[in-house]
């Protein structure tokens, strides 16, 4: 094919499956990442790796040029303010005449400001790309399966077979794997003419806390019981690595989802699968996949 992509966020969970997919399928991928070195794996499958920052407007431009369409992840950890990063990115879309660009907001939209900023970033983000002038199309995923091997999870996992999540444990929640929100991405950047829409999306299956420890259990093939830590609790490992804002801003988000509706974190995909065709993973084909990392019995430092 002879469409050229760019895809920003390539070097990460949530991004380097939408490289992947759309150079199995056939597209010109051309991916941004900070250090062209780490990211040998793209290079041999096929990608076009460039260097350049979401800071850098020209390294924007310049890896823009030649592109008709783009896949848009922001980094959630960057250095700087996520929505300027986000204009620099439309910027260089919009002079360089993409035809399409994909925004994956990396979570759940709320419909309203919440008095949060992380949750109210995704607001601004969406008006931001809606007023660009460039055809875009949206998708907000729930929560993803990738979550469940952080360090809040393995350790315990691995020396108690404890699950542990800051969510409910009967609370349903429409996990994702990334790999499929990787092929959502790329059925979305092949129908520019959904261009205006935004999706709820999530994965194949509305799975409480127990539904989970059942699972694993099958999985690994030893009894899992899943324990609903507090968003103070999940916070502090998280500020461990993205320092004392993050972790603030993590804790409330979390307390809001607590005072949400039972089923605000469930999609039923039936209509998005109709219009943006995806092989559904289940939890069970994720975590047989991932198996070695679950069964792991040391805990890792």
């Amino acid at each position: 094919m002879n469409e050229l992509i760019l895809i920003y966020g390539a070097g990460g969970v949530q991004g380097a499956p939408v490289a992947h997919e759309l150079l199995a399928r056939g597209y010109r991928v051309r991916t941004l990442v900070r250090d062209i070195h780490k990211h040998h794996a793209l290079s041999e499958a096929g990608a076009d790796v460039v260097a350049g920052d979401l800071g850098d407007l020209d390294s924007l431009r310049r890896a823009s040029q030649g592109v008709q369409r783009v896949s848009l992840l922001l980094p959630f950890s960057a250095p700087g303010d996520p929505l300027a990063l986000a204009q620099n990115a439309l910027t260089a879309a919009h002079e360089a005449g993409v035809e399409l660009l994909v925004l994956n907001t990396s979570g759940q939209t709320p419909a309203e400001p919440t008095g949060l900023p992380m949750l109210d970033a995704r607001l601004h983000l969406e008006e931001m790309v809606r007023g660009s002038g460039v055809p875009h199309i949206i998708l907000r995923p729930t929560a993803y399966m990738e979550n469940l091997l952080g360090p809040w999870v393995l350790p315990r996992l691995h020396s108690e077979g404890v699950l542990a999540y800051p969510v409910s444990a009967h609370r349903p929640v429409s996990w994702i794997a990334a790999q499929e929100m990787g092929r959502l991405m790329a059925a979305a950047l092949e129908r520019p003419e959904l261009s205006g829409r935004a999706f709820d999306v999530g994965g194949p299956q509305a799975l409480t806390g127990d539904d989970l420890a059942r699972e694993f259990s099958q999985v690994l093939g030893r009894e899992i019981r899943y324990e609903a830590i507090s968003p103070e609790a999940f916070g502090a490992v998280m500020g461990q690595m993205m320092g004392p804002q993050a972790e603030a801003d993590i804790v409330a988000a979390y307390r809001a989802s607590e005072a949400a509706p039972p089923d605000a974190v469930v999609v039923d995909m039936r209509a998005a699968y109709d219009l943006l065709p995806a092989v559904p993973i289940s939890l069970m084909q994720w975590a047989t996949t991932h198996a070695p990392l679950l069964r792991r019995t040391e805990v890792r430092s």
